[in-house]
């Protein structure tokens, strides 16, 4: 039998074609080993971040994205969703997070800078907007990441969709770090290839290799979940804000350990009880709508407020977000987040409360009053039905005010808005305007007389007087009432006329009360157009000084004069009542007495220059004049620049100027007598009189008001009055000088009472230098002394009576 001879050099080539073949095979057994480990470990790694992010998110972000709105989201509670986010990235369980609205505009992140910024959808981006997880690993350097730059060499993002009600409303994007994955995956790609290598003697010890190396990596990817799991379950723990899960029949699943910093409570203290059980009675049906709602729908969130016992018994406001996740196996559950808003509500009411109401009398305030009456005019033009307003000032309460200090001052406001306010109906609205002001709305009116009734009972609760500690204070006030006509007015306007009429009251007496008439803003623009008009003369040098002589009445010399200003407007000269209360207002007071007294002491200097009789010269000082800081200085300087004596020159202050501040009076005072000036009361005896008063300011003179004199032949007991204040100004050492004298007979009796000086028309009225000069060196002064002057001093006296 023949055999088949296989020829020897054959066997090595057919062994090493096995063994390389073998070879082959181990090698790419190897490699495709390595591949699927690889793969499978990139997969599992993959999942696990997914799985770990996702519960951190829904966990710990839903709540927070959920309090808002996706479409509008609100500034106030995105910065804390940004901040929250930003506390996340900080913890470096993720590297970025961003929150994807729909049309690819970015609605929250850690970073600033990529909040509102829209860029296009991409594959990943636009799987999680269609519901789907999807994940993506890329490098650094690639230009979608640019803002990602520096903090990691290679990403895996990470995009899940938000859902809410069932739809998907935006989508997460989270960045993690991949270079830990990729290298395991590679370490382990190498230790495969070689453990084949070297262990070529079999296929058992290649594969006990793989397996060893996936084994290390999975121990490590199990820590690296381990330590996730801490970090979010410190996250949880260390919330401000409080997180339980609860049944669909409120029963407490789990509660997280900042219920015992909100509400008191232990933590374990809660679980497998109703949370019912901490609600207010009041609260608890519409807690059980809330729940059995967005049990209703999974996915779904719901906001709201309640009211929880606090372990001490207090009720507490809480705020609280509710997400129904019964459908996500590793709640199984609606998961409840809410925090204490007690001190913030609280802190609201309390600026709404400050927005619209007076913080001294707990009245309403201008705002408030501004918007109820703007209410109050549409019903009325819708019925046709009739409103009022009245505005109240109160009379010279700066004198009060000032006198008594502010802060019985103020209890005084106090006491007057409570009387006020008790006279009213309890639909009438009062509002403190400021300062010592009110307002009153009145609405539908009975009658045309309602709103003058109820002015008439604002001032009659007045009447009473007020007891700040030991002392009466007596009140009274001014009311100008502005009503609604067939052509209803706007809230400005009407609170406009109202005002006008309250000076118009002030203006004819006080304590009263006026309607508002047309005539009223008329004439309240016919004194804005005098303050300019004021200025301009100021400007033009239009103002003009008068003297009236001072007579000693026993000898019936001329002693002095009064400086009296007048505006020559060209075709009449304007006495100082018409302008001065406006100068007063505006400030133009300030430069208008500063040449007032400057003009007065050039003209006695020019006086001395003709005769060698020396006039003394009283000038009028306003309220303004003596507040002001420089005053004496002034005062100083015009003495200085003429050359005349200080003892020549009587200042003439009136007692509600005094009273305005009387300690920085007292204080200007003494340094007007270091200069050695005279201070003089003008108008004395109807103002503030006070003999304590009097002993203390350094006062040289009272000057006897006009309307003493002129009630003399009244009766006895008139002259009694003007006997008394000599007599006072006896006993002070003052001297004294009765002013307004217009009858022979007024003159006869005071000379009889032992009066010392006098001035009026029975002597002559206001003169200019001119005649003035005419007549100084006249040894006596007698009445008609006039008829011998000049024909031009005596035309010219003649216009300014």
């Amino acid at each position: 039998m023949n055999r088949i001879a296989v020829p020897r050099f054959q066997r090595p080539g057919l062994r090493a074609g096995v063994l390389g073949l073998s070879g082959g095979l181990v090698i790419a057994a190897a490699f495709l080993i390595a591949a699927n480990v690889s793969d499978h470990l990139a997969t599992t790694a993959t999942n696990e971040a997914v799985r770990t992010t996702a519960a951190v998110v829904h966990g710990y972000v839903d709540p927070m994205v959920m309090a808002g709105s996706l479409e509008t989201p609100d500034a106030a509670h995105a910065a804390l969703i940004n901040g929250e986010l930003a506390q996340l990235v900080s913890s470096h369980q993720i590297l970025r997070i961003k929150i994807w609205s729909p049309n690819g505009t970015i609605l929250y992140s850690d970073l600033p800078a990529l909040v509102g910024q829209t860029f296009p959808v991409d594959d990943e981006l636009a799987e999680a907007l269609d519901g789907e997880v999807a994940t993506e690993y890329s490098s650094g350097d690639q230009p979608e990441n640019v803002y990602e730059r520096g903090l990691a060499t290679h990403f895996l993002s990470i995009y899940l969709p938000i859902e809410v009600g069932g739809h998907v409303a935006g989508a997460y994007e989270i960045y993690e770090d991949a270079a830990p994955i990729e290298a395991q995956i590679a370490a382990t790609r190498q230790d495969v290839l070689l453990i084949v290598g070297a262990m070529a003697m079999g296929l058992l010890a290649l594969l006990f290799g793989a397996f060893s190396g996936a084994s290390h990596l999975l121990a490590r990817q199990t820590r690296r979940l381990r330590r996730n799991a801490e970090r979010f379950r410190s996250l949880v723990q260390n919330s401000a804000d409080v997180n339980m899960v609860v049944r669909p029949d409120w029963t407490i699943a789990y509660e997280s350990p900042a219920v015992e910093r909100v509400l008191g409570y232990p933590a374990a203290g809660h679980v497998r009880r109703s949370a019912l059980e901490m609600l207010h009675p009041d609260d608890r049906p519409w807690a059980e709508q809330l729940l059995a709602e967005i049990v209703r729908i999974p996915g779904a969130q719901i906001t709201g407020e309640l009211r929880a016992r606090h372990a001490d018994g207090s009720w507490r406001l809480i705020e609280l977000v509710l997400k129904n996740l019964l459908n996500d196996p590793a709640v199984a559950g609606v998961v409840v987040n809410y925090r204490d808003i007690t001190v913030r509500r609280e802190l609201e009411d309390e600026l709404k409360r400050q927005a619209f109401h007076d913080s001294l009398t707990g009245l309403a305030n201008r705002a408030l009053f501004a918007d109820r009456l703007e209410h109050a005019i549409a019903r009325s033009r819708r019925l046709r039905g009739p409103l009022a307003v009245l505005f109240v000032d109160l009379d010279d309460f700066k004198t009060v005010n000032d006198s008594l200090g502010h802060t019985e001052g103020d209890q005084l406001l106090v006491g007057v808005a409570h009387r006020l306010q008790s006279v009213l109906r309890a639909g009438d609205t009062i509002a403190r305007m400021g300062g010592d002001e009110f307002a009153v709305l009145v609405e539908d009116p009975s009658d045309a007389e309602a709103p003058n009734e109820v002015a008439g009972r604002l001032l009659g609760s007045l009447e009473a007087p007020f007891m700040l500690g030991s002392k009466e204070v007596f009140v009274h006030a001014s009311v100008g009432i502005a009503a609604s006509g067939p052509s209803i007015l706007s809230g400005e306007e009407l609170l406009r006329n109202a005002d006008v009429a309250m000076y118009t009251a002030k203006n004819n007496g006080k304590n009263r009360v006026e309607d508002f008439r047309p005539s009223m803003h008329e004439a309240a623009l016919a004194r804005l157009a005098l303050k300019g008009d004021l200025e301009r003369a100021m400007e033009r040098g239009e103002f003009r000084l008068l003297y009236q002589p001072i007579i000693h009445l026993e000898s019936s010399r001329l002693i002095g004069v009064e400086a009296l200003i007048r505006w020559d407007r060209g075709d009449r000269l304007v006495g100082p009542d018409e302008f001065i209360p406006v100068a007063e207002e505006t400030g133009l007071i300030l430069p208008l007495g500063k040449w007032v007294l400057e003009e007065a002491c050039r003209q006695l200097h020019a006086w001395d220059t003709t005769s060698t009789r020396r006039l003394k010269m009283s000038v009028n000082v306003s309220g303004r004049q003596l507040q002001q800081a420089g005053f004496v200085a002034e005062v100083a300087g015009a003495l200085a620049s003429t050359g005349v004596r200080p003892d020549r020159l009587t200042l003439e202050l009136t007692e509600t100027v005094l009273m305005q501040d009387a300690e920085a009076a007292t204080a200007t005072l003494a340094d007007l007598k270091w200069l050695g000036v005279r201070l003089a009361i003008d108008d004395f005896g109807t103002g503030y009189s006070s003999l304590s008063y009097l002993r203390r300011f350094p006062i040289d003179e009272l000057k006897i008001d006009r309307s003493f004199i002129a009630s003399m032949a009244d009766g006895p007991e008139q002259a009694a009055v003007v006997l008394s204040i000599l007599r006072l100004g006896e006993t002070l050492h003052l001297e004294t000088v009765a002013e307004g004298i217009e009858l022979e007979g007024q003159m006869t009796a005071l000379v009889g009472l032992g009066a010392d000086l006098g001035q009026g028309f029975f002597f002559s009225a206001a003169l200019t230098p001119t005649a003035i000069t005419g007549i100084l060196d006249e040894v006596t002064w007698q009445a008609g002394e006039l008829a011998r002057e000049p024909a031009d001093a005596q035309s010219e006296a003649v216009r300014v009576a």
